[in-house]
Formats: structure tokens, sequence, C-alpha cells
């Protein structure tokens, strides 16, 4: 969902006038939380691993959602419990987040969850979260590069490594800035999680809403992270946003070490934005 836009003459295109006049009541700086440490939250809500269970899976389901200013909490949850392929999810990348609502979910799904907020928007905390069946064994919230310029509000990405068997698997759910902030600069932020994600041992999956809704920034985007081994785990799932100018494809995952059996997308009613859901096979480690 777009930052409140503050008028600057600079970044005027057809409907400015409409935007000036929109702008002039929402131009306060965001509130951020620039401290890497946090704040932070954390629950366990998933059971103790019994001896089957903590044999390696043979594969691993992962679902990433943004729910719309946390504002649709029960929805999500009954869309996450009933649907196929979504109720098989073991690792849960949520953005735009608060901390009774990541918490609710966690709760309702069985998971371990740690949340990170990077600012207050419209009221509350704005962030990300990971959920988990594994256990939480590592955590970090990572403020990515820039600052949006109509308000100043920084973006985070949450990373999170599960005590997988044979092999830790890291997480990240991210949540890059919208196209105000303008292409090379949340490209910056998105080179800034692979990067990150590049230098963690084991496997990797990275997900999220990266905003990549103008030209030419799918493929831009995509590139940073293939040109460090990444798969683009979701490059065939239709476009899971919707915006007044269409459908967009803003949600992606990204994985390391892992093979793609399958991916896909639901329509939802708990969000701007649909649940996608990734079916991954597990590869050898490098």
């Amino acid at each position: 969902m777009p930052d409140a836009v503050c008028p600057r003459g600079s970044r005027a295109h057809g409907g400015g006038l409409l935007l000036l006049l929109a702008g002039l009541s929402s131009c306060a700086l965001a509130t951020n939380y620039d401290d890497p440490d946090g704040p932070r939250y954390s629950a366990e809500f998933a059971p103790p691993l019994d001896a089957t269970a903590a044999l390696a899976p043979e594969e691993l389901d992962v679902c990433s959602f943004n729910i719309e200013d946390a504002e649709h909490i029960t929805e999500a949850i009954g869309q996450l419990s009933a649907d196929e392929n979504l109720s098989r999810c073991s690792v849960l990348l949520l953005q735009e987040m608060d901390w009774p609502g990541a918490l609710r979910i966690a709760e309702a799904l069985g998971l371990d969850v740690v949340f990170y907020p990077g600012s207050i928007h419209h009221g509350k905390d704005f962030g990300e979260a990971v959920l988990s069946k594994w256990p939480i064994v590592a955590d970090k919230k990572l403020i990515l590069p820039h600052r949006n310029p109509t308000n100043g509000r920084v973006r985070i990405a949450v990373s999170a490594t599960l005590d997988m068997p044979l092999s830790p698997l890291t997480a990240y759910s991210v949540h890059s800035d919208t196209p105000w902030l303008g292409l090379s600069d949340r490209l910056d932020q998105a080179e800034a999680v692979a990067i990150d994600a590049a230098s963690m041992d084991g496997r990797v999956v990275v997900g999220g809403d990266f905003n990549t809704s103008d030209p030419g920034s799918v493929e831009a985007t995509v590139e940073r992270f293939t040109s460090r081994s990444f798969t683009w785990a979701t490059r065939d799932v239709p476009p899971s946003a919707h915006s007044p100018i269409g459908a967009e494809t803003i949600d992606h995952v990204f994985v390391k070490a892992l093979s793609v059996e399958a991916a896909g997308s639901p329509p939802t009613e708990a969000s701007d934005h649909q649940p996608i859901w990734v079916k991954l096979g597990l590869l050898p480690v490098p």
C-alpha cells in the first residue's frame, strides 16, 4: 500500500494537482524505529517435533502474505487455515504487520514467530514477521538503504534462521519501498537483501512485497537475486496485487539450495495482495 504523498514538484505527473491536494494534510515525517536491534517481539506456539517430524522433510512449503495494514486478521487466518496450499506452509512470511496481528496468526496456526516493526503507520507499528513450525534460533532486522522522499519512512526486512533438520533454513520477509522512492534506490534495497541473504549458510528463502510495479523493475529486481545463485520461485505466478491501475506483479519469492516444484496465488478478501505459496524440494547444500 503506498505511503502518503507529500507534494514535490519534481515528481508531478498526470493528475499531479490531485496528488498535491491529497498531500497537503499528510506531510508529517514518519516515526521510524532506527535501532537495528528492536523493538523485537517473539512467541512460541509450534508444538514440539516428534521423532517423525524431526526428520528432514522431502518438501518445504513457504507462503508470503502482505496483509494490508494488518486490518483483516480474522479473514487472513481463515484463508491460511483452510486453503489447500496455504495450510501446508511450514514457513510464513508476513508484511504490513503489527505485533497483535502477527501474534494472533502465529497462535491460530501453531507457529513460532518473530516480528520487528520499522516504523509507525496509521497509529500502529508497521513491520514484517517470520513464522515457522521449526524453532527460530537467530533473527535480525535489516534496515534497508534510503528513505521515502515524501515522509522519511524507512523500510526493513526481517530474517530468521530456523532449526530445520540436517541444515538450517534462513527466511527473509521483505517490504521494499513504493515507486515514489525511484527505481535506482529501490534496487539498492533489493540488493541489500540479496547480499545479506547470499552470505547465509544453508538453505535460504527470501519473500515479500518488492513493489515492482514500474516498468523494468521486476526484471532488474530478479537479477539482483539470480546473479547470486538464487532461483525466482514465483516466476510463473500471475500478478498477486491489485490497485486502481490494475493487477501488479510485486510479490516475489527467491530461494537458494531449493528446487521449485509448484507455486500459486489464490484470491483473497483479506488484503489488496493475494497470498503466494511455493512448494520446494531440498537440494544439496553448497
